[in-house]
């Protein structure tokens, strides 16, 4: 019928969306390098950690600084949640705050140019912000 071949069309259209805003995602966060480190790197999960190793300890902490995954009808973009109030006004447009959930997280159905630029700012915004707190 031609319901069923007009909702698989339409599945296919979805999946393909889904699929360009994870691979757009994941590009921008593989802008950050070293010492940024990726610990998950597949085709449904990216996640990049900020890696901080004190001078004379063999301690290294590590920090969250994004990632991205991909689901049956979305993407969804993290970041640390324990950034504090100040520093998320300051790394976050009021469209990515909005949006966001308590957790820190974006669920992404498509994507448009404004929130295309936003996450990019974010994630520029953060790694500057580690990088000034002496992170890297």
């Amino acid at each position: 019928s031609t319901l069923m071949r007009s909702s698989a069309a339409s599945d296919v259209y979805k999946r393909q969306a889904v699929n360009s805003v994870y691979k757009e995602v994941k590009k921008m966060f593989q802008t950050a390098v070293p010492p940024y480190v990726a610990t998950v790197n597949d085709d449904y999960h990216y996640e990049v950690w900020a890696i901080k190793k004190q001078a004379g300890e063999s301690q290294v902490s590590e920090e969250l600084l994004g990632y991205v995954a991909k689901h049956e009808d979305s993407v969804t973009v993290g970041f640390n949640n324990k950034l504090g109030e100040k520093i998320r006004k300051e790394a976050f447009s009021s469209l990515l705050l909005a949006k966001m959930n308590i957790h820190g997280r974006i669920r992404i159905h498509r994507m448009t140019h404004q929130l295309h630029i936003d996450l990019q700012n974010a994630i520029d915004n953060l790694m500057r912000y580690y990088t000034e707190m002496n992170w890297i």
